[in-house]
């Protein structure tokens, strides 16, 4: 062996052990670095050659060492399941979500919750059956009665207004949809001309990988992996990113409640391709949840949530309004000329269709009150006992009363609720599972990095150590053979 080569293959030596040593510190560096996959340094024996020489000797010149690439240490299978549970656990977690923020604005079971004020009002009629000449239980039923279209106005108005606000976010998370679209692609165009230069792009793989999870949260999107380093990404089975090309998405359907309502076949929010129009058929992540929540109720109940509270509580007022303005016609009414006939006065306003919304009280004196059944006298106070009795949620709930239609409404969405609220924490506990596995095998450990980087060291300082000792051995070879000694 060459003298000389063993000084180039202690050179290759240093190099090579200098260049694993800094991928040992980036790692370390790194290690709090969200998204970051820890990197080694590929090390490869350079081939020896034979020296030419006219006697033929079979030794070989020493060939050192090289780093062939720098590894990304990643699992494109791990990170495939991560995108997957990530897609799952955020479509669940965005209906879960709009059921809770719904049980808030029903506040039930509790004081200010609609059952409650049911039964105020219709203890309001029992009092005014057991007092139907005193001016003050009738005040209090017609503020009660007030108080109750109240909340089932505010009720309604609150669903109307999550329908809205889901509406709008919605929109915005379109916009995110896009721009990480188009960041996908940047990145692609990156990565591949780095690649086919021969650098190593696992920084760029790292910050596409992010991308990719938020898009998997928003939208549910797949990544495919191409031979030449870029993804193509897709939703619904068709391209969001293709290459270096993004195509854009967004939502269509009315932007407000009212006009939701006014032709839910055509105005339901929807996720569709900016450039054609037509539909996507996403099955996963936050955007698709959301669109989930905000489509219309059904004849079995099984439409969005949104929707159908907003239908129960028109529901409530026109069954309320035809239930107590029916029993309350039959009534005579302080203010009647003629007691034996009864009144035919509506408690509540007469519209057609009666919604939550145009709810009203139509009695405004109190002596129009229609408590008593005709041929008994107007202080009787038998009709408004009976409206009390037929209404009252004091009596067992029975299918078709106001008290039992309700009390269904709240206990649907609270099974609901439970329900979503369950499956998005198992979801998101399957992915926290999946991350970790990734984290396990991605991630950075310091304990093996401290150890790699005391490894190359020594490497370092020992190929160090053979120059130094070639460089003696050449210093006496050139120096001092021939010399005598004096």
């Amino acid at each position: 062996m060459s003298t000389f080569s063993a000084l180039n293959g202690a050179l290759t030596s240093l190099i090579a052990q200098r260049q694993a040593l800094e991928i040992a510190g980036q790692n370390i560096a790194n290690v709090n670095t969200p998204g970051y996959t820890r990197q080694r340094a590929n090390l490869q024996a350079i081939e020896g050659t034979a020296p030419a020489s006219m006697l033929g000797a079979s030794s070989s010149v020493n060939g050192g060492v090289l780093v062939t690439s720098i590894d990304r240490l990643g699992d494109v299978f791990l990170e495939a399941r991560v995108r997957q549970e990530t897609s799952s656990a955020a479509f669940l977690d965005a209906v879960a979500e709009t059921y809770s923020r719904l049980q808030s604005t029903i506040a039930e079971p509790g004081e200010n919750g609609l059952a409650a004020q049911l039964d105020t009002f219709f203890n309001s009629w029992q009092d005014v059956a057991n007092r139907p000449d005193d001016p003050a239980a009738r005040a209090v039923l017609l503020e009660n009665a007030n108080t109750l279209v109240a909340r089932i106005a505010s009720g309604y108005r609150a669903a109307a207004s999550q329908w809205e606000s889901t509406r709008a976010q919605t929109r915005a998370l379109a916009t995110d949809v896009n721009t990480a679209a188009d960041a996908v692609a940047d990145l692609n165009a990156r990565i591949k001309a780095i690649t086919v230069s021969g650098g190593s792009p696992n920084a760029l793989i790292d910050q596409r990988n992010q991308v990719l999870a938020q898009l998997s949260g928003l939208v549910g999107a797949e990544a495919r992996l191409r031979e030449d380093g870029t993804v193509d990404v897709m939703v619904g089975g068709n391209a969001l990113v293709r290459g270096e090309k993004a195509n854009h998405v967004d939502v269509t359907g009315a932007d407000t409640f009212d006009t939701f309502l006014s032709d839910p076949s055509t105005q339901t929010p929807a996720l569709v391709w900016k450039a054609s129009g037509s539909a996507i058929g996403a099955t996963g992540g936050r955007l698709t949840g959301l669109l989930t929540v905000l489509t219309p109720a059904t004849a079995d109940g099984t439409g969005g949530p949104i929707a159908e509270l907003a239908h129960s509580y028109d529901a409530l007022a026109a069954q309320l309004a035809e239930r107590v303005n029916t029993a309350h016609a039959q009534g005579v009414a302080l203010s009647a000329t003629d007691k034996t006939q009864a009144s035919k006065l509506p408690f509540f306003t007469d519209t057609n269709p009666v919604t939550a919304t145009n709810l009203a009280v139509a009695i405004t004196n109190v002596n129009d009150i229609a408590a008593g059944a005709p041929g008994m006298g107007a202080r009787d106070g038998s009709v408004a006992d009976a409206i009390s009795r037929d209404l009252s949620a004091r009596n067992p709930p029975v299918p078709g009363h106001i008290a039992a239609s309700w009390s269904r409404t709240v206990v649907d969405l609270g099974v609901n609720a439970r329900t979503a609220t369950q499956r998005s924490t198992n979801a998101e506990a399957s992915r926290a599972v999946a991350e970790g596995l990734l984290t396990s095998q991605a991630g950075v450990d310091l304990d093996e990095e401290t150890v790699n980087l005391m490894a190359y060291q020594r490497a370092y300082e020992a190929a160090a150590r053979v120059i130094t000792s070639v460089d003696e051995i050449l210093d006496t070879l050139i120096n001092r053979t021939g010399v005598v000694g004096r």
